[in-house]
């Protein structure tokens, strides 16, 4: 059931990693409607996730205005003259966006009354496609779109690249094997122990040929990072960075371990191994995309998954030790011949 359109508008206006796992979406759209002028709307935020991305034509950036800016936003968005819009979160304010667009076609998701914005449903509950990265693409699916990509896209300017290489030459990382450590997360429940991560840059900076390099975003984020750092000082500390520039960082590491977070699925994008820490968060629908990866629980919790952003006990991230850690990062180096 193909719709013909000559300009789309994608809504998802989620966090960082929701935003990634729409990039093979976005790849088969684009094979579908090579001629299409295809909109994506996100957060400020989330932006830069979609920079050089050329399965798109523009990024349209929604932000949290005063109402007279919001109602100039919604008048603009309805001159743009789209005829399909595809909303892969299905909230309030983006099931309005896209009536308001004045789009015929409306694809979204059939929840609650939420359906009447829509011209045509997809029934969410009966997609059980697991990862988020399936789910998104279960709606090409439905429009008779094949699926022929699955990877997820994140494209380094030349600049940027040139970029990471400067860095990685300042902090003496050439010819090493750089292990990127992201003690950081949205949620405080979703961060592994500090002293975990300590704990894990000693044994394996015991190694001449690795390198710790621990990554960090906000300033409260930078404190917790020099706190590894005081105790292991053969670690480097990334300097302040742009969501790009963190990204160019990351695509020079031979392996990551870090939280559920945004950075950790952008350096799945470049392909790089990662262990990671799940216990609020879902692995199987919220976990790290691709092959090759490490999700590791305390599978002993009945808790597991609760999606709570404020657990004021998170013994899910308490109860995974450091050893376990080591052991599969030195299997992951191995596995990945860099050992």
């Amino acid at each position: 059931m193909k719709l013909d359109a000559k300009k789309i508008l994608v809504l998802r206006m989620s966090g960082v990693g929701d935003v990634l796992w729409t990039t093979p979406f976005l790849a088969n759209l684009r094979a579908a409607y090579p001629a299409a002028h295809i909109s994506y709307m996100v957060k400020e935020f989330c932006a830069p996730v979609l920079y050089n991305n050329h399965d798109i034509d523009e990024i349209v950036i929604f932000k949290k205005d005063k109402i007279f800016k919001q109602l100039s936003f919604l008048r603009n968005l309805r001159k743009d003259g789209y005829d399909l819009t595809i909303d892969l979160v299905g909230t309030p304010r983006t099931a309005i966006q896209s009536v308001i667009s004045g789009a015929g076609n409306r694809i979204g998701f059939d929840f609650g009354y939420r359906r009447f914005f829509y011209s045509h449903l997809l029934n969410a509950r009966a997609a059980n496609y697991g990862h988020e990265v399936e789910f998104n693409l279960s709606v090409l699916k439905y429009l008779g779109i094949p699926v022929s990509r699955k990877d997820l896209v994140f494209n380094l300017t030349d600049e940027e690249k040139k970029y990471q290489q400067g860095i990685y030459r300042s902090l003496a990382l050439g010819g090493d094997r750089v292990i990127g450590l992201i003690p950081t997360g949205g949620w405080a429940c979703k961060r592994w122990p500090i002293d975990n991560y300590i704990a894990v840059a000693k044994a394996l900076s015991s190694d001449p040929n690795n390198k710790i390099l621990i990554f960090w975003g906000s300033p409260s984020e930078e404190t917790d990072a020099k706190v590894i750092l005081s105790v292991c000082q053969s670690s480097k500390l990334i300097p302040r960075t742009s969501l790009r520039q963190m990204a160019a960082l990351l695509s020079g590491c031979d392996l990551i371990i870090g939280n559920d977070s945004g950075p950790l699925h952008i350096a799945t994008a470049f392909k790089i191994p990662v262990i990671s820490f799940y216990g609020p968060t879902v692995p199987r629908s919220q976990g790290p995309w691709g092959q090759g990866h490490v999700v590791l629980q305390d599978k002993q919790l009945d808790c597991l998954g609760c999606n709570r952003m404020d657990c004021p006990d998170p013994k899910c991230m308490a109860g995974i030790p450091p050893d376990r850690v080591i052991k599969e990062a030195q299997r992951s180096l191995y596995n990945a011949g860099k050992t």
